[in-house]
């Protein structure tokens, strides 16, 4: 029995053996070494008999299930020169591959890469590419690398949407706009596949109105396999910063996982000079408070993600992504001529999300999303002025769970119709309170605050799409959606129309309508009060409504690279916050308003360059018409109007070949604009980068300088209808960082089976 078994596991070893023989690996790179995907691969005899053929995978390997003694193999790709090589042995070693040169007369033509492609109406950007051209080290960088996307008051904004949502993998999560951004800055930009930018999004994605949508890679292999990435940085503001990585990746035939930690230290700084020219009555008081305030905290971030691959379209996907910020801090020291005040608070933010999520190959995918979020905190206040003292302790906390369920179905009908259709549920319970501590003999006990909001959101959506020929593509969809938050009760319809007119390859017209509404955080609708210092205090809105936006917009796309939008924007009850001068106290309220409507209007242009290989470019020019209406602003009205330019220009200069290295320079301007009753300065900033990639593209060096010039500083004048007040704003936004990036595994030993291609806080 024993001898029987050892001949048969020497069998098995030998099978192996014989079969890892019989293959020819090879991988196909460019002259930059950078590998080049989806290149056919023909292997035939020396007097040309066909053997086999295969197309390279995303890392440019190839795996040919043939060995013979001597064989040629012809490797072919649209971009570059056909590259013939005699072989002999399983190893066909690394094959550099020139890029395609047609040569007309005088006139060469040269074979690049689409800047952007039109898929399903969505404009696609392949962000391996995007981040071989830039110095981007995380997803939510390579984010800011996109075409008329930047980013105002650390959120995402795209140019002619205002406002857009970032979803993974074609799935929203209940995490806020916040958590989420933290959660990208911690993606490696390896991990990204590509960004699809809809301007219209349908209502199969359960989101409304301008969505990027990062698709991150899903690799599978019939040899299972490791990879993983660490990295650490440092960065130097005014203090010193901090932050460390490291992601591991399982990839086998069925099952892939994801596992990444990290931890940043930041402490910064946000200073905020109030000069007040206060009317009470017919009398005017002159106030000056300069506000000093520092931030500082330590977050772990931590993100676990589980892959199976059931059948041919068919998966089942898991996620954990947990931020939890142990003592988190921020420190507001005021002083003036009307108060000496210090404003302390100290908490534990911490937030978990876990989502689970199926898709068949019928077309059916359901999934269920759960948030967690926590923040008790203590406050330590003290205000002095000639006449009396204040000092108080403040007990607040926030608790929020959040459910969200769904299920969608798409069929192909005849004609090549698809119907789409699904449910979208959204529970959310939150429990806060505020409790004042005077620290004198003084009753505070009105001020206090308990809550216990529910909210519910039914979302019922059915959609259209059709492709008329090649040329011709539409979709049409409406969601029907039903919200409840406490007393309040609404029905509303939500259209969404995108059509797309491919006129030839060189000129592609899309035309889109969207509409969506926007929910203040649930802390703003509470009946609270805060106080920042002596003179400036915070207030909640119990009244505050949410706001509907209507936008149509139209974009031309030239050569697949040069982009010309045009759009028009209505937002119904548009909510933000804007600071009020009491008209009978001493005291400057910050509090969340609703408007009338604004609406906007403009046109933006993309126009990207390159000067040989050396120089890549883009330039994003935008022009904009705003308009604010309200006519209950506490005693006031106003009706604004402003227009508001902005450029961009993203350079990156290929400085070495061998070895790799990279200066990316970038520049923004923005000209003054209007926010309610604000003027707001116009601001500009010039960013630069370097990245250095050696090692076999396996250690990434990077220096990064943000804000060079010191120049990114917004400063807000109010002088409208009795308001007068000046507000300058330093923020800590000029750094020099440098960070170490160091990839390990991925060689894959066979070749590919498939490619699987905010609310909270206050």
């Amino acid at each position: 029995m024993i001898r029987k078994c050892f001949l048969l596991a020497v069998g098995i070893l030998l099978t192996g053996i014989m079969v890892k023989a019989q293959v020819v690996r090879g991988k196909i790179v460019d002259a930059s070494q950078v590998p080049v995907e989806a290149v056919t691969v023909v292997m035939q005899t020396i007097d040309s008999t066909f053997i086999d053929a295969v197309i390279t995978d995303t890392e440019g390997n190839f795996t040919l299930k043939q060995n013979p003694d001597k064989y040629r193999l012809i490797c072919q790709h649209l971009l570059f020169r056909t590259q013939i090589r005699e072989c002999s042995g399983p190893d066909a070693g690394i094959i550099t591959m020139q890029e395609q040169d047609y040569a007309l007369a005088e006139v060469v033509i040269k074979g690049e890469r689409p800047q952007v492609k039109v898929e399903n109406g969505a404009l696609v950007y392949d962000m391996t590419a995007l981040a071989e051209k830039s110095t981007a080290g995380n997803a939510y960088e390579s984010i800011l690398h996109l075409p008329g996307v930047m980013e105002q008051n650390e959120n995402i904004s795209l140019a002619g949407a205002g406002d857009v949502t970032v979803i993974l993998n074609g799935k929203p999560s209940s995490m806020t706009t916040e958590q989420l951004s933290n959660l990208l800055r911690n993606i490696p930009v390896s991990d990204v596949e590509k960004a699809e930018v809809m301007y219209n999004a349908p209502a199969k994605y359960r989101v409304r109105g301008a969505v990027i949508n990062l698709v991150l890679k899903n690799m599978k292999s019939e040899d299972p396999f490791v990879r993983g990435e660490v990295g650490a940085g440092y960065s130097q503001a005014h203090y010193a910063n901090g932050n460390g990585h490291a992601n591991l990746s399982f990839v086998g035939k069925k099952l892939s996982v994801d596992i990444l930690y990290s931890a940043g230290y930041n402490k910064s700084i946000l200073n905020n000079d109030i000069l007040s020219h206060h009317k009470i009555g017919d009398k005017i008081y002159d106030i000056e408070q300069y506000n000093k305030g520092e931030r500082c905290n330590l977050t772990h971030n931590m993100r676990a993600a589980w892959d199976y691959h059931l059948s041919e379209n068919s998966n089942l996907n898991m996620a954990y992504t947990s931020a939890i910020t142990p003592d988190k801090k921020a420190v507001e020291k005021s002083s003036g001529n009307f108060s000496e005040s210090l404003n302390s608070k100290a908490g534990n933010e911490q937030m978990h999300n876990v989502n689970m999520d199926y898709t068949s190959g019928f077309g059916l995918n359901a999934g269920l999303d759960y948030t967690y979020y926590a923040y008790p905190t203590t406050q330590d206040y003290t205000s002095r002025n000639e006449s009396s003292v204040q000092r108080f302790l403040t007990d607040a906390s926030q608790a929020i769970n959040r459910w969200n369920a769904y299920v969608g179905q798409t069929h192909t009908l005849p004609d090549d119709w698809e119907l789409n259709y699904g449910i979208n549920f959204t529970f959310a319970k939150d429990k806060s309170l505020q409790v004042y501590r005077p620290q004198d003999s003084s009753d505070m006990s009105a001020m206090d605050t308990y809550t216990d909001l529910k909210e519910e959101t039914y979302n019922f959506y059915g959609g259209v799409e059709k492709s008329f020929n090649e040329k011709v593509s539409f979709s049409l969809s409406v969601a029907s959606e039903y919200y409840k938050l406490m007393d309040y009760k609404k029905w509303a319809l939500y259209p969404t129309m995108q059509l797309s007119y491919a006129l030839s390859g060189n000129h592609i017209f899309q035309l889109g309508f969207s509409s969506d509404k926007t929910y203040p955080e649930y802390w703003t609708i509470q009946e609270s009060v805060s106080y920042m210092n002596g003179y400036a205090l915070l207030l909640g809105n119990p009244a505050l409504r949410p706001s509907t936006d209507y936008t149509a917009e139209l974009t031309y796309i030239l050569k697949s690279k040069y982009m010309f939008n045009v759009y028009y924007s209505y937002i119904k009850d548009l909510f933000t916050q804007l600071a009020y001068q009491s008209s009978d106290k001493l005291a400057l309220i910050y509090q969340a308003i609703n408007y009338d409507y604004e609406e906007n209007y403009g046109a933006t242009i993309t126009i990207p360059f390159s000067v040989g290989s050396f120089w890549n470019s883009q330039v994003t020019l935008d022009g904009s018409v705003f308009r604010d209406v309200c006519n209950s602003f506490h005693d006031i009205s106003f009706d604004r109007t402003k227009f508001r330019g902005i450029a961009m220009m993203n350079n990156t200069f290929k400085l070495f070949t061998k070895p790799d290295i990279r200066l990316e320079l970038n520049g923004m301007y923005m000209s003054s604009f209007i926010q309610g009753l604000y003027d707001i300065s116009s601001v500009w900033k010039v960013d630069a980068g370097l990245k250095w990639t050696f090692a076999d593209k396996k250690v990434e060096l990077r220096l990064n300088a943000n804000d060079l010039f010191d120049s990114y500083d917004l400063n807000s004048k109010v002088n409208y209808k009795g308001q007068n007040l000046i507000m300058n704003q330093r923020r800590d936004s000029r750094s020099l960082s440098v960070s170490f990036v160091y990839k390990f595994g991925g060689y894959k030993t066979k070749e590919h089976k498939s490619v699987d291609t905010s609310r909270f806080g206050f």
